[in-house]
């Protein structure tokens, strides 16, 4: 339950509309008024009908074209990830991770690194956890698992960028706010606590939250809130990988016969992705209010995320020449080997293993003060620092012969629809670790550092005019450095290793259940892998894992690759400064405003090369300035109909690891080498946007929207080439190799369009008889999105579809509130999109269609107490891949079998 404070005469003027429902009103946030202490009323607003109006209140109040979600109570946000609630706006989807949970968001289409999230005014740092196996992908896109959502209070998606905004959101930005104390009246309290079920580990494990939150008499106030949570999660997946033509892994076909050209399944392989999380996060609010004229605002944020990722894969790729095609068994369909065997296939098991220590902290203070009726000056000084400890191992063996050579076996496979079914005459993965010697074990540590110094001032001087209402103008300054290095060592086999002399996976193996929905039946429903605590007294002196560690194993030795690692090592320094000015109106029913933003980058890139043969730095400077000019247009047609119009030019800046100046040489002899090197001369990407939308307001909490909207996009980053005279020395030193490097680079060039219509309906059944059905209601948007992009490559995948982008998807949600129980049940749906433009030998990978059903509820036993469910993935979906053939078209790829969360717990709150 929450006390909102608003002006009643200004809430008429702007609405016009008078409602009946004693908790559900239009709350106006006194704070935007100077004159909050005149003529206020206190409403009470609870439940989700609670949240549904103050959300529509804010998109009916701010000039841009945005949504947003607000928490149903302090405390209360409507789901347990703050992107599975934003995936509710239209316009909005999510990129799940392999738990399936929702962790970064794309926005019309366009990626996470394309949207800027804010934290209380000041940025929050990417860095978090990319792609499937929890790697380090250096995107500046933000990760949504580290905060719980219980910590905040509004979430709001601004999709028309002002002059008066922080740039880097191309495509939108995200402002994310903790509870102020001065937002409630007096003393508030909220705890809850709860068990979560996974259905696929059978475990249950803890989430609590409580926060406390004090006003006194709007001179003084606190909040300070706390969450924890610990989580076990499993998912399974049976992959076949990518396709490619026969002839390529058998070369003993004819690469221009109908069988050499029939596409044969890649990597037929088991999944089994294991996570234990860890997750501790706290906030700080502190306000004063010695005058009227003047405030100021405190907020400090601090989260810690370990996890434990383990992808455990037992795979039989036909990936390397002496495959051999047992030609009898294939069966060709449309230019596809829908079934055969194949002879000569390497068979092996390992987990790739991610171990995270991610830690976060921000603090923030600023002033609001009014020296007279006519300014109001706002200064802000925030630091934060974001620092991720990781340590990736990749721990292989293979079948091997007494000599260590791959074992001549079979491997069958059968397409089954969305499900390749394949097995092997030599293992079934669950029982014969004996037979499984020393591949590899590969260990690459790491440290990601990310800082920021934040400091803004912003001015608005407000004018009795006809016309002007006001003018904003300020200016930030911000540094935001990235730091990140990399070790890389590992185990290899030397001249002379017998893998009768050394241990086999027996000697470091664990037996995990395995089990994916709709699968072969002939799938084993256990599978081997490596005990990722157990394997380091088996292979280490003293269980000593690092660079200058010694192998225990005869044959063996610890190999350290200092210069790989230099490699993706660098660091990163960007110093902005920012000035701005907007000029807003106001006449008669027609609100707008103009104006422009400056921006200025300087950046200071360093990095490492290693063409001579040894490890040295290289660093670069780079600078580049923009204006970003943009334009807004509100036209009340009557007080429950709104057009809207906008125009903006945004900007986002590249990749960190796209920018690293490192340059790696491959050189296997003095007549030919390649390479591979950043660019520190990378420009952002620019974006010009219109949009147009009409917003009907006609009943009680209801609303009918639509708008359109286009973007233009210029300095899309793609892969160029050019040649470079090194000298240097090759891999087999100590020959000299002098001459032109083929060498590959990012570059900016591509343009791309996207263009597209959302529609938005919610209503609550005030129409319906007198009685039950009155306490339900209804929302749902609809987005139809596409993109027309040149990267001049004919057939690229992302010509017709960008990386993330749906061209369809679509909301939905039934909720009922009676003011003792309230619940929702949701539905968010989303078309297949291009998730990885180079996944396995450089194809794309697609999720296909992917719908999921979650209720929430929650039951008062009396004003204080309140029983609390959620059931997340309720129709048990599972996560299909594509990948895509030119000519030919989507084939499968792989299934991911999802779990099914279920969280049931109490809250107490006064």
């Amino acid at each position: 339950m929450e006390s909102v404070r608003f002006k009643k005469s200004y809430l008429i003027m702007c609405l016009g509309i008078t409602f009946g429902h004693s908790n559900a009103v239009y709350a106006f946030n006194a704070e935007t008024d100077s004159a909050q202490e005149e003529n206020v009323e206190v409403i009470t607003v609870k439940g989700v009908r609670g949240s549904i109006v103050r959300s529509l209140n804010n998109k009916y109040l701010n000039s841009n074209v945005s949504d947003s979600i607000s928490s149903e109570d302090l405390g209360k946000f409507p789901d347990m990830n703050l992107s599975e609630s934003l995936q509710r706006i239209p316009g909005v989807t999510i990129n799940r991770n392999q738990n399936g949970e929702g962790s970064q968001i794309n926005v019309r289409g366009l990626g996470p690194q394309f949207t800027r999230v804010e934290i209380n005014g000041m940025s929050a740092p990417g860095g978090g956890s990319a792609g499937r196996l929890g790697t380090n992908g250096g995107g500046r896109g933000f990760s949504f698992e580290l905060l719980p959502s219980e910590l905040f209070s509004n979430a709001t998606v601004t999709k028309s960028s002002d002059a008066g905004q922080s740039e880097g959101g191309l495509a939108g930005v995200v402002t994310l706010e903790t509870p102020k104390p001065f937002q409630h009246q007096g003393l508030k309290f909220s705890s809850s606590l709860q068990g979560n079920y996974n259905d696929k580990t059978n475990d249950i494990d803890p989430r609590a939250f409580v926060t406390l939150s004090n006003n006194i008499d709007d001179k003084f106030g606190y909040a300070v809130a706390v969450a924890h949570s610990k989580g076990d999660f499993r998912t399974d997946g049976a992959e076949n990988g990518v396709w490619r033509p026969l002839s390529v892994i058998d070369p003993s076909v004819d690469a221009d016969s109908a069988l050499g050209s029939a596409l044969v399944a890649n990597g037929t392989r088991l999944y089994s992705f294991i996570e234990e999380r860890d997750n501790t996060a706290a906030t700080l609010a502190l306000q004063y209010s010695p005058s009227q004229s003047l405030e100021f605002t405190f907020n400090s944020i601090y989260a810690e995320l370990s996890n434990h990722k383990a992808a455990h894969r037992n795979d039989i790729p036909l990936e390397h020449l002496g495959v051999q095609a047992l030609r009898d068994s294939l069966v060709i369909e449309n230019g596809v080997i829908v079934a055969g065997s194949f002879d000569n296939v390497q068979h092996r098991v390992g987990p790739r293993i991610t171990d995270i220590d991610d830690k976060f902290f921000q603090s923030s203070l600023s002033a609001k003060w009014m020296p007279n009726d006519n300014w109001e000056i706002t200064p802000y000084i925030g630091i934060s620092n974001r620092e991720a400890k990781r340590k990736q191992s990749l721990l292989s063996f293979k079948l091997n012969n007494e000599t260590g050579a791959n074992v001549p076996g079979i491997l069958s496979y059968n397409v089954r629809g969305d499900y390749v079914d394949f097995n092997s005459t030599l293992t079934d993965f669950s029982s014969n670790p004996e037979d499984f010697s020393l591949n590899v074990l590969i260990f690459r540590p790491s440290v990601d550092d990310a800082e920021e110094v934040t400091s803004k001032v912003d001015f608005t001087r407000y004018f009795d005019h006809e016309y002007l209402s006001r003018v904003d103008f300020g200016f930030r300054y911000s540094i935001q450095e990235k730091n990140v290095v990399e070790q890389d060592y590992r185990i290899g086999r030397d001249a002379g290793w017998n893998p009768n002399l050394g241990p086999s996976l027996k000697d470091s193996m664990i037996m995990l259940d395995y089990d994916v929905d709709g699968a072969d039946p002939s799938f084993t429903n256990k599978m081997f892998s490596v005990d990722p605590n157990g394997y380091q007294d088996v292979w280490f002196v003293n269980g000593e894992v690092s660079p200058t560690g010694q192998s225990l194993i005869p044959g063996t030795s610890v190999q350290n690759r200092a210069s790989s690692a230099a490699l993706n090592s660098y660091n990163v320094e960007e110093k902005i400064l920012n000035a701005y000015v907007k000029v807003d109106f106001d006449w008669d029913d027609i609100t707008a405003n103009v104006g422009v933003r400056y921006v200025k980058t300087d950046q200071d890139i360093d990095g490492f090369t290693t063409a001579l043969g040894g490890i040295d730095a290289i660093s670069f400077a780079s600078d580049y300035t923009e204006l970003l000019p943009s334009a807004s247009l509100r036209y009340e047609l009557s007080p429950e109909l709104l057009v809207r119009a906008a125009y903006s030019k945004t900007l986002t800046r590249p990749n960190l690891p796209d920018l690293a100046p490192s340059e790696r040489i491959f050189a296997p002899d003095v007549n030919s080498a390649t390479g591979q090197r950043g660019n520190p001369d990378l420009k952002p990407f620019t974006s010009d946007n219109l949009d147009l939308s009409i917003e009907w307001y006609f009943g009680d909490e209801a609303l009918l929207a639509a708008n359109v909207f286009r973007k233009d996009l210029d300095g899309l980053i793609d892969t160029t080439t050019f040649t470079a005279n090194r000298d240097f020395v090759t891999q087999l030193s100590p020959e000299i190799f002098n001459g032109d490097v083929f060498f590959t680079q990012p570059s900016n060039g591509a343009s791309a369009s996207i263009k597209g219509f959302e529609l938005s309906y919610q209503q609550p059944f005030s129409f319906a008889p007198e009685g039950v059905l009155q306490n339900f209601g209804f929302l749902a948007n609809y987005t139809k999105t596409s993109s027309d992009a040149d990267f001049g490559i004919e057939n690229d995948v992302r010509s017709t579809g960008l990386p993330g982008l749906s061209p369809t998807s679509f909301n939905a949600s039934l909720y009922y509130d009676d003011g003792t129980l309230d619940a929702k049940i949701s539905y968010a749906w989303r078309e297949r999109y291009l998730a990885q433009t180079s996944d396995d030998f450089g194809e794309p990978r697609f999720i296909d269609d992917y719908g999921q059903l979650d209720l929430s509820a929650n039951y008062s036993v009396n004003e204080n107490l309140q029983i609390q469910l959620q059931v997340l993935n309720l129709a048990d979906e599972n996560i299909i891949a594509k990948t895509f053939v030119h000519k030919t078209g989507y084939l499968p790829y792989g299934v991911t079998d999802l779990n099914r969360r279920v969280l049931l717990g109490v809250r107490y709150s006064f």
